[in-house]
């Protein structure tokens, strides 16, 4: 980490997502995060942000993470449908975020880094 991906189309970049280690100074014990998700307004509405965030969910997978974050202050619906849940609500930056959690690992119990036995 960072792993940075971008959505190009015709050789130009019309999305990007971020993996960090680190997004939100106010909680440092959350780790690691979704963060950067951005698709240019033109190529909205393509699919191209489920994709994206799908990308940066298979890197989590491939470096053995259990469960990562992501906050955004308006767009927990796109997040609910592609599988996170809210964790939070708080202010920050002065301004209302929820903070979503996205569990990866099938067979992992809440609370434990690795699968049952």
């Amino acid at each position: 980490m960072p792993s940075v991906f971008a959505a190009i189309v015709d050789g130009a970049a019309v999305g990007m997502a971020s993996l960090l280690a680190q997004d939100m100074d106010t909680r440092p014990e959350l780790t690691p995060w979704l963060a950067s998700v951005f698709v240019l307004p033109a190529w909205r509405g393509r699919g191209i942000a489920s994709q994206l965030v799908r990308r940066v969910e298979g890197e989590a997978r491939d470096n053995g993470i259990d469960c990562f974050y992501l906050f955004t202050p308006d767009q927990q619906s796109l997040y609910r449908r592609l599988g996170w849940r809210d964790r939070e609500v708080c202010e920050y930056h002065g301004e209302s975020v929820t903070i979503m959690c996205r569990r990866l690992a099938e067979g992992v119990t809440p609370g434990r880094s690795g699968p049952r036995s």
